[in-house]
């Protein structure tokens, strides 16, 4: 039944789960408001008794295929990962599976939730029609749109799009990519266009209006990357040692404060790590979970029970 404000986030992941994947199954059932829909070739005995989430067991190539129907044949998706590239299409390949949601977006596997709900609020969703957990552009990682014809046709608003879904290698345009359609209007366009003269002051002024219900908070989900943290520390010296303990997620400096998610994409991997410093699961990685019961702690270590 549809309710004011409701979410569903897409995730299509084909492959293997990942060894965490009991805990992140842990962080969405105690979000029993919010709904999943996952599209995989995985097992998807994981899901039963889950009764927020929604599957669609198929394989890589039969997904893909889809896409190829409304976005064209040319399009190659070389890999799993590049579907990241396909999420501003989402409302236009799930617009089915979404119809019945008040809002629809997508998040990675390499998080574990805490209480959703607390930090997005209706008063919050109903003022907003974008949701990012950074301040300064969508996050691409986990992100919300409002379900409505412009947020389901973002990605035919990016600039050349169909020259980022040709190239094999992934390009990122789940990011920059609506950021900059989303504050790009039609006067954007035209001064660009034209290479018309403007005031910067006018322009931003213009942007600003244009991004009113635009939801852009930084949510400290994601350490190791050029932000300034909570205590104003930056680099790699943020926080590194966090806990998740039945749907609530906290850390070892930030005393006191529950977090949306903890995204350890950092601990994993060197990618997108500040300096392109080594990641510490790269060189070493424990998963001990006797009791999801206990406080799980997420460190340079691994993951495992305290």
């Amino acid at each position: 039944m549809k309710t004011n404000n409701s979410i569903l986030f897409i995730v299509p992941f084909f492959g293997k789960w990942p060894v965490w994947m009991e805990i992140y199954l842990d962080s969405i059932r105690r979000n029993p408001s919010v709904n999943f829909f996952f599209i995989t070739d995985c097992d998807i005995f994981l899901f039963d008794g889950i009764q927020n989430i929604m599957t669609d067991h198929t394989t890589f190539e039969e997904y893909i295929t889809r896409y190829k129907k409304i976005l064209g044949t040319d399009i190659k998706i070389s890999n799993p990962y590049k579907i990241c590239d396909l999420r501003p299409f989402f409302g236009i390949i799930h617009r089915e599976e979404i119809r019945n949601f008040d809002f629809f977006g997508w998040c990675d596997v390499d998080l574990f939730f805490g209480d959703i709900r607390s930090f997005y609020t209706d008063e919050i969703l109903s003022k907003n029609d974008v949701i990012s957990t950074h301040s300064n552009r969508l996050s691409g990682h986990c992100a919300l749109l409002r379900n409505n014809r412009y947020h389901r046709q973002i990605g035919f608003r990016i600039y050349n799009w169909k020259e980022a879904l040709k190239n094999p290698e992934f390009i990122g345009i789940d990011e920059h990519g609506i950021t900059n359609a989303l504050k790009m209007n039609i006067l954007d366009r035209l001064i660009e266009k034209l290479k018309l003269p403007i005031n910067n002051f006018l322009l931003n002024f213009i942007r600003k209006y244009k991004t009113r219900k635009h939801y852009f908070i930084e949510q400290y989900t994601t350490p190791f990357t050029p932000i300034i943290w909570l205590d104003k520390s930056v680099n790699n010296d943020q926080p590194s040692k966090w806990y998740y303990h039945k749907g609530v997620i906290t850390n070892d400096r930030d005393l006191n404060r529950e977090f949306i998610y903890i995204h350890f994409m950092n601990f994993k991997s060197s990618t997108w790590r500040v300096h392109n410093s080594t990641a510490p699961w790269q060189k070493s990685f424990k998963y001990v979970i006797e009791s999801l019961e206990r406080k799980v702690i997420i460190d340079t270590n691994g993951i495992s029970n305290i």
